[in-house]
C-alpha cells in the first residue's frame, strides 16, 4: 500500500514539475515578446525621427531643485494659440510631409531616452510632467486627488524657416489652480534662431532646445508659493 501511495505521489510530483517548467517556459516567452516589442517599437520610432514626418524633440531635465516639492497635480493643457499650424509656409517647404508629430527624448546627465511620439498637446503635458516630476512633484491623472491643477495654455509654438536660418518661438501661460479657482500663474516666452547647415536635425535641435529652456524657466516652487502651497 505505501509502495502504491509513493508512486501515486512521485507521479503527481512530476506532473505540478512539469506544469511548473512549462509555466516557467511561457513567461520567458511573454517577457521575450515584451521586449522585442518594445525594441521594435524604439526602431520604428528612431526611423520616423530620421524622416521629415516626425520632428525630434529632446528635452533636456534642468538640475534637481535643492527642495522637494511634496505636492501633488492633475495636468490639464489647453491650446490657445492663434493659429494651430506650427510650420510657417516657409518652413514647410523644407520639412514636407511632417505630420504634426513630435518624437520626444528626455535627456538626463549620463544620456537620454526615447519616450515616444506624441501630438502637440500630449507633447507639452509629457514634458510639463517631467519637469514636475523632477522637482518631487507628483503627477496624477485627471480625476484622481490631487492638491492642485496645474493648466498649461499653449499661446504661440511656431517654426519658421529664411536667411538660411530656422527660427522658433514658444509662449505659454502656467496656472496653478485650487477648487477650480485661479491660485496663482506665470506666463513664460522664447525664442530661438539656428543655422542652417545640416537640414532637418538643425531644426530638431532648435525646437528642443527653446522647448528646454522655456519649460525649465517655470518657477515651480514659485508657483506653488504664491498659492499658499
Amino acid at each position: 500500500m505505501r509502495q502504491g501511495l509513493l508512486l501515486i505521489n512521485t507521479g503527481i510530483d512530476r506532473r505540478r514539475n512539469a506544469r511548473k517548467r512549462k509555466g516557467r517556459i511561457m513567461t520567458k516567452l511573454h517577457i521575450g515578446r515584451r521586449r522585442s516589442l518594445a525594441a521594435a517599437m524604439i526602431l520604428t520610432l528612431a526611423a520616423a525621427c530620421a524622416s521629415s514626418n516626425v520632428l525630434s524633440v529632446k528635452y533636456q531635465l534642468p538640475p534637481p531643485a535643492g527642495e522637494t516639492l511634496t505636492r501633488s497635480v492633475t495636468i490639464a493643457f489647453v491650446d490657445d494659440r492663434k493659429s494651430d499650424a506650427f510650420l510657417t509656409p516657409s518652413a514647410r517647404n523644407e520639412l514636407e510631409g511632417f505630420a504634426g508629430v513630435y518624437a520626444l527624448t528626455v535627456a538626463r546627465p549620463g544620456g537620454g531616452e526615447l519616450k515616444g511620439a506624441y501630438p502637440v498637446d500630449m507633447l507639452f503635458k509629457e514634458v510639463l510632467r517631467y519637469r514636475l516630476e523632477n522637482a518631487g512633484v507628483k503627477v496624477v491623472p485627471p480625476g484622481a486627488m490631487a492638491d492642485a491643477e496645474l493648466k498649461l495654455a499653449l499661446k504661440e509654438f511656431q517654426l519658421d524657416f529664411g536667411d538660411r536660418k530656422w527660427s522658433a518661438a514658444v509662449a505659454y501661460t502656467a496656472q496653478l489652480l485650487r477648487n477650480a479657482t485661479m491660485a496663482s500663474q506665470q506666463t513664460i516666452n522664447g525664442s530661438a534662431e539656428r543655422t542652417f547647415l545640416m537640414g532637418k536635425s538643425d531644426a530638431d535641435k532648435v525646437v528642443g532646445e527653446l522647448v528646454s529652456d522655456t519649460i525649465n524657466k517655470l518657477d515651480v516652487a514659485l508657483l506653488f508659493k504664491q498659492a499658499g502651497m
